[in-house]
């Protein structure tokens, strides 16, 4: 999945905050609770307010995260 969010990081890093978080460690237990974590790799689209628009578990396709980004930002491509 590495290179995929690599390259979603790379079109809207002047737009978009990426945050990686490890939920093997102790200090991501609140986000795992937050984010209703389910299992490795999650994706979750998070507003600037909080509020999670899309949320998804499983490896994804580029296009399907690409499209989950757009949609988010209103954006048709």
């Amino acid at each position: 999945m590495k290179p995929a969010v690599s390259r979603l990081e790379e079109i809207y890093k002047d737009r978009v905050e990426f945050e990686l978080i490890n939920i093997d460690l102790p200090e991501s237990a609140d986000a795992k609770q937050k984010y209703r974590f389910i299992g490795q790799p999650q994706f979750v689209i998070v507003k600037p307010d909080g509020e999670v628009l899309v949320s998804r578990n499983g490896y994804q396709q580029f296009e399907r995260l690409r499209d989950d980004l757009n949609q988010a930002l209103g954006v048709d491509e």
